[in-house]
């Protein structure tokens, strides 16, 4: 079950506080037992290091909540409630010349 395998990262944030400098092993990982969240960790992976302004991360049914958890603790991430509002911010005009600049 997926939801049962994010929470390796809850282990990991256990042993780690943030702003220590001491060194944290990593949590006993079994890939195996892991395939799934391995496949969804190298997706995210490849969408952050592929962002060039911003990352919508959109999650309905909160089995990745570990992640975001994390990426909290440490203030990397905005965790925003989708809305009209927020559909509308998201939206960014742009003209044809725009993209050709690009």
């Amino acid at each position: 079950d997926l939801n049962n395998e994010w929470r390796v990262i809850y282990e990991y944030m256990e042993k780690k506080t943030v702003g220590s400098s001491s060194p944290v092993s990593s949590p006993c990982f079994d890939r195996g037992r892991y395939n799934v969240l391995c496949f969804e960790l190298k997706q995210l992976y490849v969408a952050i290091t592929r962002a060039r302004q911003r990352l919508w991360i959109c999650e309905r049914d909160g089995l990745s909540s570990p992640m975001f958890d994390y990426w909290r603790e440490l203030n990397v991430v905005q965790v925003r409630e989708f809305g009209y509002s927020f559909a509308k911010e998201m939206q960014v005009s742009s003209t044809l010349d725009n993209w050709r600049e690009r």
